[in-house]
């Protein structure tokens, strides 16, 4: 028998847009998703095709949250490739009426800890504090291969460190450096303490506090997310990672805005 497998790959990620390709291959059948698209339909193709891939070549949306940089381009993705999207209720009634509406489309509803198979894959979804009506973070399994993503969280919970115990491979938000976000000129009062409160986002210091918490013989590879352009500076977190991981010779890369990053294979 072929032995599963499981990859995934960045179209971006950041405040401008966040979109994650999942793939897995078992028994014959592939099945690929698209976690969040918060980018044009046009930018999102345009993206898919680095990856040789294109807008008929994804099998499903899934949703974590109604922010615009994870849903913005949703709706008119669907629509135009006729893409099944699984979101909780909580999303979907934020949206109703708003431009990301995905009324008339096929929508599925999840739920915290209600695990459900979209072909290959089995999705584990998990509720987060986030300032969001009902936000939903996700794992992915394939076989005995084990995917865990986890981004826009304002603090970390047991839910969230249940969800990602034993990931093969581990995408994390590294979101913003506490001193940075707190000199910073260009954001208002009211936009720093949403980021800093426990419903805004990780920052480094959380973030790797959290990663310490996962890190086992059998994690393979950490993607560190969600790096803020403005409040964050690549070089610490690179420097985090490694303090984390160095000594565990655990790989580990930055998930950009522009590039994202490659394809990736769990082990």
């Amino acid at each position: 028998m072929t032995a599963p497998i499981l990859r995934y790959a960045s179209l971006g990620s950041g405040s401008a847009g966040n979109a994650l390709v999942i793939e897995a291959r078992c028994a014959g059948q592939t099945t690929r998703l698209l976690l969040d698209c918060g980018f044009s339909t046009k930018e999102t193709v345009k993206r898919l095709a680095r990856l040789n891939l294109t807008g008929q070549d994804i099998d499903a949306l899934l949703v974590t949250h109604e922010h615009d940089d994870h849903i913005g381009g949703v709706a008119r993705f669907a629509r135009k490739f006729g893409t099944p999207i699984h979101m909780s209720r909580g999303t979907h009634v934020s949206v109703l009426n708003h431009t990301h509406s995905c009324e008339g489309l096929n929508v599925t509803f999840c739920a915290d800890a209600q695990p459900f198979e979209l072909g290959a894959l089995v999705v584990h979804p998990y509720t987060v504090p986030h300032d969001a009506r009902e936000p939903l973070q996700f794992t992915f399994k394939c076989r005995d291969l084990h995917l865990g993503v986890i981004t826009d969280v304002g603090h970390i919970t047991p839910v969230v460190v249940q969800a990602l115990q034993a990931c093969h491979g581990l995408v994390l938000e590294y979101n913003y450096d506490a001193q940075m976000l707190a000199q910073s000129t260009k954001y208002p009062a009211s936009l720093k303490q949403r980021i800093f409160g426990d419903y805004g986002h990780l920052d480094n210091k959380t973030s790797q506090e959290l990663l310490l918490q996962l890190i086992h013989p059998n994690l393979h590879h950490v993607h560190a997310a969600h790096i803020s352009q403005n409040n964050n500076d690549l070089e610490r977190v690179r420097d985090l990672l490694e303090a984390a991981l160095g000594e565990h010779r655990i790989p580990y890369a930055l998930a950009c805005q522009n590039e994202g990053f490659d394809w990736f294979e769990v082990r």
